[in-house]
């Protein structure tokens, strides 16, 4: 049994013309007689009765309408959803990120759900070593990770990022401050555990100007981490992209050095054909250009 079959029945008892039915399935009315009889020799009974008044349905052919037309109406919508998947207007995707991408990623989804409404989406918020392994177990789509990445993903570059020195009126600094200046100082951190990159980063730089920093609290957070400095626990050691309007007399000490600097690009499986994947990289890729 074919659903071409099915349909060709349905249209069939709804016409109960082999003539009409045959023109609207743009077939020649012999076709359609062959379709129906196949059908018929299939389900051992026939489904039409042929007579003086035309066609009508058998007592079989009227139960077996009811299912036919559920399974036709079934059929047609799967085909429906599979199209609109493929055109990646519908779908979904999980997609990882993080305190770079916090403005980034609702402003693509945004775009995105203007021309593919029927996209649905997970967003998680993670350090890029917890995206690193999502991506691998197949559990993210897209993860948005420090550079450089491993080479067994597909990465577009998305955004710089630096380190930055933060201090607060409570354990004041001068504007002219060093990173070298501080080896004294107690520091409040994000937790190794929550973020691995970003706090083996902050250990390379302070290693570079000749000190291991005390770090007296690792948080889970950077808004914590600003809190307490705030208090007075502590300096820290935050991206620039976090910033500090929260926090009120606060100063940020930019970092000169090269090596404070890196890179966060958007990073998929290689070979990954999801169309709603190829269509979020194609925003992605239209706002990169913009910027």
């Amino acid at each position: 049994m074919e659903i071409r079959e099915l349909k060709s029945f349905v249209l069939l008892a709804e016409q109960l013309h082999f003539g009409r039915a045959a023109a609207l399935l743009h077939l020649s009315q012999p076709a359609l007689t062959k379709q129906i009889h196949r059908l018929e020799e299939e389900l051992g009974s026939p489904l039409f009765e042929r007579g003086r008044h035309g066609t009508t349905l058998s007592g079989f052919g009227k139960q077996f309408l009811k299912e036919a037309r559920s399974t036709v109406a079934g059929f047609e919508r799967l085909l429906d959803r599979a199209q609109s998947v493929a055109r990646g207007e519908s779908g979904h995707l999980s997609i990882g990120f993080g305190f770079h991408t916090l403005e980034l990623v609702p402003r693509l989804i945004v775009r995105l759900r203007e021309t593919a409404p029927g996209i649905g989406f997970d967003l998680r918020d993670m350090s890029t070593a917890e995206q690193v392994e999502a991506l691998r177990e197949e559990k993210l789509d897209l993860g948005f990770l420090r550079l450089p990445a491993p080479e067994e993903f597909r990465i577009v570059p998305v955004i710089k990022d630096r380190l930055a020195l933060v201090s607060s009126p409570a354990l004041p600094l001068p504007a002219s401050v060093s990173l070298a200046d501080c080896r004294d100082k107690a520091f409040v951190s994000i937790s190794e555990e929550r973020a691995p990159g970003f706090f083996s980063h902050m250990l390379r730089l302070c290693a570079k100007h000749g000190f291991h920093p005390r770090v007296v609290q690792q948080v889970p957070e950077f808004t914590t981490a600003l809190a307490l400095v705030q208090a007075g626990l502590g300096l820290a050691i935050i991206p620039e992209s976090v910033g500090i309007s929260r926090f009120p007399g606060m100063k940020v000490h930019a970092l000169r050095d090269k090596d404070a600097a890196w890179s966060v690009g958007a990073g998929w499986r290689k070979g990954d054909t999801n169309p709603a994947l190829a269509k979020f990289l194609q925003i992605l890729k239209e706002e990169m250009k913009n910027q």
